[in-house]
């Protein structure tokens, strides 16, 4: 007796699952993919490449074909703001003196009465600081002195109290020539 379980098969055939098909073997990606992810990797490095000229050699915007024409805002207006304040005790003298100062160009924000009307020289009071605007106001009625109060809550470069002395002043801007009028200021 020879036993069942130590009894070999002289059949050599593999079981159904085991057996290798020539019809349905596995294929690899087709050359069209090869293709595209190659292209993607050219444009990849390509574009790397453009950005790392741009930075390093600063390209002239006017060669560049991908620059934008950016518009610059305009640069703020230099004329001084400006307050007027009739200090001579002349009825409609700030509102005179504004409207010429107006036509120099100056932008007049207030005109009115001062504290008081006994002043006998036209003065300048820079109200952001010394310098800057303020000067150009001085300098443009010849005024030698310029006073400064600062007080950035006016919104203002300068505030010119007209003194008695205020219509030579503003002929001496329209009348070079008449220079001899005015006395210096102490």
């Amino acid at each position: 007796g020879a036993n069942v379980s130590q009894r070999k098969s002289t059949s050599r055939k593999k079981p159904v699952n085991q057996r290798k098909s020539k019809s349905r073997r596995r294929r690899g990606p087709p050359k069209a993919a090869y293709a595209a992810a190659l292209l993607m990797v050219i444009v990849l490095l390509a574009s790397a490449w453009w950005g790392w000229r741009q930075a390093r050699e600063k390209v002239d915007p006017a060669e560049d074909p991908f620059a934008r024409q950016v518009e610059l805002p305009p640069e703020p207006n230099p004329i001084a703001r400006v307050e007027v304040l009739n200090g001579a005790g002349e009825p409609g003298a700030a509102q005179q003196a504004a409207e010429i100062l107006r036509g120099a160009g100056f932008d007049v924000v207030y005109f009115g009465n001062a504290t008081d009307f006994d002043n006998a020289r036209t003065r300048v009071i820079a109200r952001v600081g010394s310098g800057g605007r303020a000067d150009s106001v001085a300098a443009w009625l010849r005024v030698d002195r310029l006073e400064s109060d600062v007080d950035p809550t006016m919104h203002m470069d300068a505030t010119i109290v007209l003194g008695a002395d205020w219509r030579r002043r503003f002929r001496l801007v329209a009348d070079p020539t008449a220079e001899a009028e005015l006395e210096p200021q102490r």
